[in-house]
């Protein structure tokens, strides 16, 4: 991101004092409950490390099947052969699911939303629905359940609950970088979910607001960082702490610890929920201690070499000029960021190990003229949420097989034999790849589109994920049970003797059926 580092604002989650929120009036416990959150709020006290998150975060690159698709397009552009081949015989990193990549003081690291979910402490079920638009459903539950069917009432005036259960939307959930503080309509149907005791998706909405944030940054500039504390977590969870315990970085010095502001009784009174905040000796204080190390926490490095990770920290530590002892630890000036480069077809979603040496600021002054001499950061558009980050295998393949006949179309009608390939050449290929990519992407949503409407003809909401899961797996026990009759009766047929055939009976039944029909 083409931001200077000191310019990332770290936002970290804020922890919460239920025992002090319930000795104030607000008790919450049955709706935290339902949601199995406990865990992950508890987590929220401790502390977030600012420099490791925004070293994270200035290198940070979603790897989706959007990015994996351009990827192989842009393989394929530089060696035609290619066409037609698998990910593994282009040389690039098989695509399982959608990544968060990186690299934290010099290591390369991948976060999935199985690494959120494990950090969380919350299991990756419940509902889940994004890019909801205005007539969705859920939105008149909504308005019954927290606007109490007065969809002219004010977010102040609503049920003090339900404020509380916005706030830990805003500050413990999805932190948001100014504008407005009315919640999109994403977020008021994770409200009303919350509100109606309904169990949402907590790790699979962090992972989309994850890389929503990344992909913000990178298009506007965005400067603040989601999920400071989460992420702190996950660096600790995954050893990258320990790493630089090691090779003695992990001083407050080095690591600028903080942590988020408790969310208790005293925020009742902020929030004029309540007239007078009744402090308690027994009321939580933040903390800064880490947490114990999980045993089954999944790898978020490949790295298993000791001696070649202490390296990767040490050729950071050198080129950044953070000094390794234990007295005194020390930033000079900024932390340089990596260069971004383009994926190779050999190196593939990996990352340099290590980052590219940027000019030292002399002083404040200069760097104050600088920054007042740039360009201003254009404003953030509000509007649709953006899709969720796809990550299914099928689709993936899908996409590749209709890519792959586009191609071999395009092939048959401009290339003939003998032909060599020229820059212009892979410049127009290039050209026409995107735009049958944009026509494929349109083809898409018009069967997306034609299908949610067919099935909310019939009274099946098709946005909400939780609910197409639940009818999917139906399908598949239908199936199954209806394949396991179909194999009994079978079975129960072959062992049904054949029966003898009874010439006098049947002799006598044609003899009345031919006197009947004399009669008749």
């Amino acid at each position: 991101m083409a931001i200077p580092f000191e310019s990332f604002e770290v936002q970290s989650e804020s922890p919460v004092d239920f025992a002090s929120l319930k000795r104030n009036g607000m008790d919450l416990e049955s709706l935290i409950t339902v949601q199995e959150m406990f865990p992950y709020f508890g987590m929220l006290n401790g502390p977030t490390y600012v420099t490791l998150v925004k070293d994270f975060w200035a290198r940070a690159e979603v790897y989706d099947v959007e990015a994996t698709l351009a990827e192989e397009d842009e393989a394929m552009i530089r060696n035609p052969s290619l066409r037609g081949k698998t990910r593994q015989e282009m040389s690039l990193k098989s695509f399982r699911q959608t990544e968060i990549r990186s690299t934290v003081m010099g290591i390369p690291i991948t976060i999935t939303e199985e690494v959120i979910a494990k950090a969380c402490r919350v299991a990756a079920n419940g509902r889940f629905i994004w890019n909801a638009n205005r007539n969705h459903p859920f939105l008149e539950s909504y308005k019954g359940v927290v606007l109490k069917g007065n969809s002219s009432i004010k977010l102040v005036d609503i049920d003090g609950q339900h404020r509380m259960l916005l706030k830990f939307m805003t500050e413990c959930f999805f932190q948001k970088g100014g504008g407005s503080d009315q919640p999109s309509i994403n977020h008021k149907l994770v409200l009303y979910f919350l509100a109606s005791f309904n169990k949402i998706n907590l790790p699979r909405y962090i992972m989309h607001h994850l890389c929503w944030a990344i992909k913000e940054g990178i298009r506007s500039k965005r400067k603040q960082i989601p999920c400071g504390r989460l992420l702190s977590e996950i660096f600790t969870q995954g050893k990258i702490l320990e790493i630089l315990r090691r090779n003695n970085l992990a001083s407050d010095q080095v690591l600028r610890t903080k942590t988020g502001k408790m969310i208790n009784g005293k925020t009742l009174q902020n929030m004029k929920i309540i007239k007078k905040f009744s402090p308690n000796e027994k009321d939580l204080k933040e903390s800064t201690a880490p947490t114990k190390l999980m045993t089954d926490f999944p790898p978020i490095y490949q790295e298993r070499n000791s001696e070649a990770l202490a390296k990767l920290v040490a050729d950071y530590a050198k080129v950044s000029g953070i000094r390794m002892d234990t007295e005194a630890p020390t930033v000079v000036a900024e932390v340089p960021l990596q260069a971004r480069r383009k994926r190779t077809a050999i190196d593939a979603g990996s990352e340099a190990s290590g980052a590219q040496t940027k000019k030292l600021r002399k002083d404040k002054s200069e760097a104050s003229a600088t920054d007042n001499t740039s360009a201003p950061i254009p404003k953030r558009k509000r509007g649709k949420g953006e899709a969720p980050p796809v990550n299914s295998l099928e689709k993936l393949a899908e996409a590749r097989e209709e890519r792959a006949k586009r191609m071999k179309a395009f092939k048959e009608k401009y290339e003939t034999p003998g032909f060599v390939m020229t820059p212009e050449d892979a410049k127009a290929a290039q050209k026409q790849i995107e735009e049958m990519l944009a026509e494929r992407r349109k083809e898409k949503a018009a069967i997306k589109a034609a299908r949610d409407e067919k099935l909310q003809s019939i009274g099946i909401d098709a946005s909400d994920d939780y609910f197409m899961e639940k009818l999917a797996e139906v399908r598949r026990i239908a199936g199954s049970v209806e394949k396991q009759v179909v194999k009994e009766a079978a079975e129960m047929l072959e062992k049904i003797p054949e029966a003898p055939v009874a010439t006098s009976e049947s002799t006598s039944v044609a003899e009345v059926s031919e006197a009947s029909a004399k009669v008749i």
